[in-house]
């Protein structure tokens, strides 16, 4: 599998212009660019209007959607501590160069809309290399949920700030790897993108959302930078100028039998209750993953209480950076 990396990527950057892989000089290596994102939505099912190379189970990028989706299931079941260890591949040296992630998005859905991130006090994931029995046929990770602390009266300790603190601050010492996520409800502003970095983001809600995305694409996809599908929700990032926000809600309220046919509904901006823009280091991740064959994700997580039922939804986009010359 020493080029296997390398083949996907081709293959995912031929397949985004429509056309068919290759490369006959270093002139046309060079015209294919040497830089590209790919974005992955967090759904619990397939979305036909989203093009994905994780329909091909990478391993490495499946691993880290893995994660955040068990991430998403532990809050929900209260938990406050998540490992998850994911096998993959060899990497080989050259032709792959960079592996980043550029940007995690989380959005909070409920059918009572009741829930929001407010439960949430903290929450730090770490990444780190290791090593498993190299002859594990499998793809599959492994996925541990416990309390910080096994005591028996924890829940009681849990309730004091400084004994919450004492344990964040043992995780963080005694947990190895790369922090790329670190939230603090009591340092939003350091935590979360700011309107300077990103466009304003809503959630259009919708009874057809294949439909829905279909047309706000043909139609007004000159208003935005970023249109994603979430099951019955379309996640919608405009360009960073509020002239294009505007035109786009004058032209939708115009066209009301079109919104009544598709069932589109509310259309709610996006805000630190519901949807969390995650600050990310954008360290390149390579030197990690080719330290060992596999990684692990370890994520603590401070709530208030335990949540009610709810669905973590958003996406995650990579960079990747392949030689331009092969």
């Amino acid at each position: 599998m020493k080029k296997s990396i390398l083949l996907i990527c081709l293959v995912l950057l031929g397949s985004s212009c429509g056309q068919k892989s290759s490369i006959k000089s270093d002139v046309n290596a060079k015209s294919l660019g040497t830089t590209f994102p790919i974005v992955v939505p967090l759904s619990d099912k397939a979305i036909s209007s989203f093009q994905s190379p994780f329909s091909n189970l990478n391993p490495i990028f499946r691993g880290f959607v893995n994660s955040i989706a068990n991430l998403g299931a532990s809050m929900g079941a209260g938990k406050r501590r998540l490992t998850l260890t994911q096998p993959i591949p060899e990497i080989p040296d050259g032709y792959l160069t960079s592996i980043k992630i550029k940007r995690i998005f989380f959005f909070i859905d409920t059918d009572e809309k009741k829930e929001d991130f407010q439960f949430l006090r903290k929450l730090s994931v770490k990444i780190s290399s290791t090593n498993i029995e190299s002859d594990n046929p499998s793809w599959e990770p492994e996925v541990e949920t416990s309390a910080l602390n096994e005591n028996p009266f924890s829940s009681f300790i849990e309730l004091f700030k400084f004994q919450r603190d004492r344990l964040a601050q043992e995780w963080a010492k005694n947990t190895p790897g790369l922090l790329f996520i670190e939230y603090d409800q009591q340092q939003q502003e350091k935590s979360l993108k700011g309107k300077k970095e990103v466009g304003t983001m809503v959630i259009i809600q919708t009874e057809n959302p294949n439909a829905t995305r279909k047309y706000l694409d043909k139609e007004y996809k000159r208003y935005f930078t970023r249109i994603h599908t979430l099951t019955k929700s379309i996640l919608v990032e405009f360009k960073k100028d509020p002239v294009m926000e505007e035109m786009f809600k004058t032209r939708l309220a115009a066209d009301a039998q079109k919104v009544e046919e598709l069932g589109i509904g509310e259309i709610n901006p996006c805000s630190e209750n519901v949807c969390m823009d995650l600050q990310v280091p954008g360290d390149n991740l390579l030197p990690i993953l080719r330290q060992g064959n596999a990684f692990k994700i370890d994520a603590y997580i401070d709530p208030k209480n335990a949540p009610k039922s709810f669905q973590l939804k958003g996406f995650l986009e990579f960079e990747v950076k392949i030689e331009s010359k092969i």
